[in-house]
């Protein structure tokens, strides 16, 4: 225990890294996004423009389309097969190797793309649980129900090592991954089943697991109608929202003002403060926001206030509708839920539980 020291956070000044995730289709601009973003990191981190990038390409070096418009490019054909035509496959053990090398080559920023490969790829996580559901099994299929899990357990902690290795590198890292639509339901407008993103007005789903999304700095889903923008916004923190602005591409700047933040300057927390009161205004009700909206800070801070409207009209209404609800009759106030959990979380929890008693019954 002697080892354990807690450490004054004025005493912390060495910067965070960035491990931001861009997800799209195919001529969402994921690529090119990732290179504009990066030189804007490597220039804060290194202190001067045309530091280099780390270009990990599963792609068949997709990314040298761009060479000429980013010369600073450092680039790793990263492939399924070694030099003697051997298939190695792209498994989490290899991945860990790229980025140990990227830190041993001291580069800022390292873009691994597509990432989608360790997941669905030759080798990745899929193709490595079905290998094991077939040893575990013996090919018998009539088993595979019942030992599926059993690959899983042998499978998943290789893949959390990855996960764990990127959350903890000493570079920063920018992970593209390939994203499929999502089957709509015409009645609704909504998607037809859940995603890993488990939003239901995001029609995209990223080829990767569903985990590792919520484990970036920054998560966004890129979409072929405005390439470049950040249109779903999966994981953005109040520190991001002024600098990703789903109307505008994604650019150097938008790299350099993270890279800011990571060190600790930029105006970030200002931001966010300002966005945690507006969201404070919005629990009071509708004329509580517009009387801040309209003040003079409100104005002042107006393009930024408008990245939370959407959250903030729904918190003043839920504020005005919880106003006008008849105190005096008990009976007629909304159920309370003492777990805080939301329906789709409680609704996930009875089916989980369900699924451990038929297994336990079976057992």
């Amino acid at each position: 225990m002697g080892m354990i020291r807690f450490i004054p956070v004025t005493q912390i000044n060495d910067p965070l890294t960035l491990s931001i995730g861009l997800s799209g289709g195919s001529g969402t601009g994921k690529t090119y996004s990732a290179l504009l973003m990066a030189r804007g990191i490597a220039e804060v981190v290194t202190g001067r423009s045309g530091a280099p990038i780390g270009y990990v390409d599963t792609e068949n070096r997709r990314a040298l389309h761009y060479k000429q418009a980013f010369p600073e490019m450092m680039h790793f054909d990263f492939q399924a097969v070694d030099d003697n035509g051997k298939v190695v496959g792209f498994g989490p053990e290899r991945w860990i190797e790229v980025i140990d090398a990227a830190e041993d080559a001291g580069l800022p920023v390292v873009i691994l793309d597509s990432f989608s490969h360790a997941w669905e790829g030759v080798g990745g996580v899929l193709d490595l649980h079905a290998t094991t559901l077939d040893r575990l099994t013996r090919g018998d299929d009539s088993k595979k129900d019942q030992r599926s899990q059993l690959a899983w357990a042998e499978v998943k902690p290789k893949y959390r090592r990855l996960i764990d290795r990127i959350v903890r590198a000493k570079t920063n890292i920018i992970i593209c991954t390939r994203a499929k639509p999502v089957m709509q339901d015409f009645k609704t407008g909504k998607n037809a089943r859940k995603t890993k993103t488990r939003r239901a007005d995001v029609p995209w789903d990223p080829a990767a697991d569903g985990d590792l999304m919520f484990e970036m700095t920054t998560m966004v889903i890129l979409d072929p109608v405005a390439p470049g923008c950040p249109v779903h916004q999966i994981k953005v923190a109040d520190q991001f929202k002024g600098l990703l602005d789903a109307r505008r591409p994604m650019g150097v700047d938008t790299g350099r003002a993270m890279a800011e933040w990571a060190k600790g300057q930029g105006d970030a927390q200002k931001q966010k403060e300002i966005l945690d009161r507006a969201r404070t205004e919005a629990r009071k009700g509708t004329e509580s926001f517009r009387t801040f909206w309209n003040s003079d800070e409100g104005k002042e801070h107006r393009e930024l206030l408008r990245t939370i409207l959407e959250d903030c009209q729904k918190l003043a209404q839920d504020a005005d509708t919880a106003a006008a609800t008849n105190d005096d009759d008990p009976f007629g106030l909304p159920p309370i839920q003492n777990d805080g959990m939301t329906a789709e979380q409680r609704a996930e929890l009875e089916a989980a539980e369900r699924e451990f008693e038929g297994r336990r019954d079976e057992a």
